[in-house]
């Protein structure tokens, strides 16, 4: 690519790790569109293009990963008619020698299939699949002409709105991809202390440092020079935050696991109950209209007797009585506390209840020679 301003020209072609290269809005060359980006401006410090580097699922197939690309660089392009150029580099892998070989053995199916397998090695790669997405700052119509400023991504009180927007939207194109491709994974852009908030994510999580190149170049050395693994005050921060994350996180899903199994046993005694009650007031209403049609005082007596919703007493106004219960609509008359479903266990006291005689009588205890002789043991 040769910039036109400076005359410099920069070669990127024994760079490896391209997987993808696109555009929106633009059906010519990169060097193309930059050119044309910086004739655009007249002042010395103006702002030529800006860049977002999102990292893309490694569950996500390579073509997959080009086409949420793609789709979302043509939402930026519909969304502020900008002209978008998009790449997609692979993750690095843990030596670099080794990388550099695989890449130049993809001239053929197996040494491509081959490439393609060892990104996916987390032993081999860091898995850090990425795009960098960098899109004009001024208006670009379909001919390529140029226009005016995108104010609403630099103004103080709309950019910071304009840059939530977009990443809500790469996080559901994101999570649309996975599903469509049958993953459980998802990403979540918000931070531990708004999921937390909304009962998304436990309390009490901490985010792990981003290194930058610097640090990570530091922990790879670490990594391929000792046994421990990464000995940098970097990485050991880094590991004891995402360990400590982890338990936090086993031990939410644990507690909400249990409340929701407390919640269902809960719900089905609660349908239990209420099955029983409705069964009951079924056998009340049948027990009612049975006893209503019998036509003797004896039918009446049997109906009585066999009755599971209602107790009658040994007395002679017991017929009289179930006759008034079962005329009613109530469930037990209220002059008759023996049909009183609230009555208290404690102090209820039955009217057959017959107290005992308050005049003495004496009990002859029975003398040690009337009981018997006393057996001694042997």
């Amino acid at each position: 690519m040769t910039d036109e301003r400076t005359g410099k020209t920069y070669s990127y072609s024994n760079l490896p790790g391209l997987l993808a290269e696109g555009f929106a809005n633009w059906h010519s060359d990169a060097a193309t569109l930059w050119n044309r980006a910086e004739s655009s401006e007249t002042r010395c410090n103006s702002r030529v293009a800006r860049e977002l580097r999102p990292a893309l699922p490694a569950e996500l197939p390579l073509d997959e990963q080009r086409k949420l690309v793609h789709s979302f660089s043509c939402w930026l392009k519909d969304e502020y008619s900008v002209a978008v150029h998009y790449v997609i580099h692979a993750p690095s892998f843990h030596k670099k020698k080794n990388g550099k070989e695989l890449w130049r053995n993809q001239n053929t199916e197996e040494g491509k299939q081959v490439y393609t397998e060892a990104l996916r090695d987390p032993d081999r790669t860091n898995l850090n699949f990425h795009a960098h997405i960098r899109f004009t700052t001024r208006t670009v119509d379909p001919h390529g002409v140029f226009g005016n400023k995108t104010r609403e991504l630099d103004n103080v009180k709309t950019g910071p709105e304009q840059v939530l927007i977009i990443r809500a939207e790469w996080e559901r194109r994101t999570n649309a991809a996975l599903t469509k491709i049958g993953s459980t994974s998802r990403i979540d852009l918000r931070s531990y202390e708004a999921m937390a908030a909304v009962g998304d994510a436990p309390a009490g999580l901490t985010a792990q440092e981003h290194l930058g190149p610097r640090k990570t170049a530091r922990s790879r050395k670490a990594k391929a020079t000792t046994i421990d693994g990464d000995t940098t005050m970097a990485g050991i921060f880094r590991d004891f935050a995402r360990d400590r994350n982890e338990e936090i996180w086993a031990s939410w899903h644990q507690i909400r696991a249990l409340e929701r199994e407390k919640a269902r046993l809960e719900g089905i005694s609660a349908e239990i109950a209420a099955s029983r009650e409705s069964e009951r007031k079924a056998r009340a209403k049948a027990e009612k209209k049975k006893f209503t049609a019998a036509c003797s005082v004896e039918e009446r007596q049997t109906v009585i007797e066999n009755a599971s919703t209602v107790d009658m007493l040994n007395s002679s106004g017991g017929i009289s009585a179930a006759i008034a219960w079962a005329q009613s609509g109530q469930d037990a008359p209220h002059d008759h506390p023996e049909f009183d479903n609230n009555i208290d266990p404690e102090g209820f006291i039955s009217p057959d209840t017959k107290l005992a005689p308050d005049n003495p009588f004496r009990v002859k205890n029975q003398s040690q020679r009337e009981i018997g002789p006393r057996s001694r043991g042997s």
